[in-house]
């Protein structure tokens, strides 16, 4: 089950064969980072970026460009210490170090916190002074934050979006946030930061991050107003996050589980809903 993203970059990686046509390079290189790349562990940030550093013809000075990406305080950190933040800023250090005319970044935004996203932008503006950025995401939101030109695809071609249209859209009184009331404090959620749903006797619980947080809405609400936002009812108590599956395993000719992305999470598909959710990905 390959989505549209997956399929994509495994042609721009050469993993797959196009059926038609060809796919053509008119760059001198290319640099791609996809969502939850991985870093080297056990190194600190100084010498994972050194690794790199020395892979290039113009070396340069790791400790000077640092503030740059707002990791200048973390040189000396062991890279598996770092926040989920900074290490998206650390791939941003690392892509510029090696300089490539066009990079790729694959829905850069998804798990940052707020002040991570406002120096993730400040980041962004120094890889841009030497090459060429191309975000690729599924989340409108996430797009009109990033670039000023957006192409989103309609029946397998590409057409350019209406910025004014999506802005008006994302206006802020029409944003859509779920909330969960914990204690005294309300906490609000879009809907990508969420894994899935869960419904436990009888109350509607997103899971982020592994937490659970209660919700005042049934899940057959929940399933209206996130249908449109790439939620699948897979199971008549779980509501999962397209995004956020990476594998459907059949352990019988009745029973099947979905494994989600960088989790052990696994959630039941009932067999009446393994059609439509294949048409769904494909």
């Amino acid at each position: 089950m390959r989505s549209e993203t997956d399929t994509f970059f495994s042609l721009l990686e050469e993993k797959t064969l196009p059926s038609s046509g060809s796919i053509e390079n008119n760059t001198q290189s290319i640099s791609i980072k996809r969502y939850n790349d991985g870093i080297y562990q056990k190194m600190t940030v100084k010498s994972y970026l050194e690794f790199f550093n020395h892979l290039t013809s113009n070396r340069q000075d790791i400790k000077q460009l640092a503030p740059d990406f707002s990791l200048g305080d973390n040189l000396t950190m062991k890279t598996d210490a770092l926040t989920i933040d900074q290490i998206e800023r650390l791939h941003l250090f690392r892509i510029y170090l090696t300089a490539p005319d066009l990079v790729f970044l694959e829905s850069p935004l998804r798990d940052l916190s707020s002040d991570g996203i406002k120096f993730y932008f400040k980041a962004l503006e120094v890889v841009r002074q030497k090459s060429t950025v191309v975000v690729i995401s599924s989340f409108m939101e996430e797009l009109l934050q990033l670039s000023s030109t957006i192409y989103q695809s309609v029946d397998h071609k590409l057409e350019k979006v209406s910025l004014e249209t999506s802005q008006d859209s994302l206006k802020p009184q029409n944003i859509f946030r779920l909330s969960s009331h914990l204690d005294d404090k309300t906490i609000f959620f879009s809907p990508n930061e969420i894994d899935f749903i869960e419904s436990i006797n009888g109350v509607s619980n997103f899971s982020v991050n592994s937490e659970y947080f209660p919700s005042s809405l049934t899940m057959e609400e929940l399933e209206k107003k996130l249908v449109h936002f790439g939620f699948f009812r897979c199971h008549r108590s779980y509501l999962v996050n397209l995004q956020r599956i990476s594998e459907l395993i059949s352990y019988s000719k009745n029973s099947y589980t979905l494994i989600l992305k960088n989790s052990q999470e696994t959630l039941p598909l009932s067999r009446a809903k393994l059609d439509q959710l294949k048409d769904l990905l494909q």
